[in-house]
């Protein structure tokens, strides 16, 4: 009898002990609504920058710093996100419509480490590159052209989130997306007088052999006039396992 007492409670135990790691859910309660996006910035600290997928073009702000969060199906936290990951956020469904936007009462976070792809701090790391050098370009500037190629970030959110943040990151407004040409047409830039005395244009634009996957080659430059403007000619970027990016720039050429 004591033997059977015994077998039993060891077997009530080892029912009751937690296990290392806790399966969560997926999918929106009743009364939420979710949104699918990318980290475009902000992982570092968990104050997020996210970049609509898909059709939707949004940039939304959100801390996640006290929201229940999973990665990959398990409890997580903030410190766990990285920049360029894919996270769906459940919310009460309604968006504040400030920009970026936010989320109404968020109540937790899923993210996944499948398909990371930090093409946003892949640009931001070559704009600031830019901004750094020849620093007299930048010199009591009102106003930004961020205009970055398709090929380089394909996702127009992420494409936007790269040129909101670096405005952001330098004091500016929130810039334009005009290319060279496009500020002639719309009268900023005097395509004959060429010096845009209140602005400064920033280019990243794919090469001709732009490449696929995980390496990409590409030009950039910054450009505040005809004798005033710089060029890294012929940048390699190469994808890392986590979905982050470095590059090498290219020949440095200045006007």
């Amino acid at each position: 009898m004591k033997r059977l007492i015994a077998a039993l409670l060891v077997l009530c135990l080892a029912g009751c002990s937690a296990p290392a790691s806790v399966s969560v859910p997926s999918g929106p309660a009743p009364g939420e609504a979710a949104v699918t996006c990318r980290i475009a910035d902000g992982a570092e600290d968990g104050s997020l920058l996210l970049a609509g997928q898909g059709e939707d073009t949004g940039l939304y702000r959100l801390s996640a710093a006290d929201l229940p969060v999973t990665l990959d199906g398990e409890e997580a936290s903030a410190a766990d996100l990285r920049d360029g990951m894919l996270v769906t956020v459940y919310f009460s469904g309604e968006v504040l419509e400030s920009y970026p936007a936010s989320f109404h009462q968020p109540a937790r976070l899923e993210a996944v480490s499948a398909g990371a792809d930090d093409r946003v701090g892949l640009a931001l790391q070559a704009l600031e590159d830019l901004w750094s050098e020849d620093t007299a370009l930048n010199e009591n500037i009102e106003q930004l052209s961020v205009c970055i190629d398709e090929a380089l970030v394909p996702n127009a959110a992420e494409r936007a989130a790269a040129g909101w943040r670096f405005a952001e990151l330098h004091q500016l407004p929130p810039p334009m997306t005009y290319s060279w040409k496009e500020l002639c047409d719309e009268g900023y830039v005097n395509e004959e007088e060429l010096p845009w005395e209140k602005g400064c244009y920033f280019e990243l634009k794919a090469a001709e052999d732009t490449g696929t996957g995980k390496t990409l080659r590409f030009n950039a430059q910054k450009w505040r006039g005809g004798l005033a403007a710089i060029l890294y000619d012929g940048c390699t970027a190469k994808q890392k396992a986590d979905g982050s990016w470095s590059y090498e720039r290219g020949v440095f050429a200045i006007a």
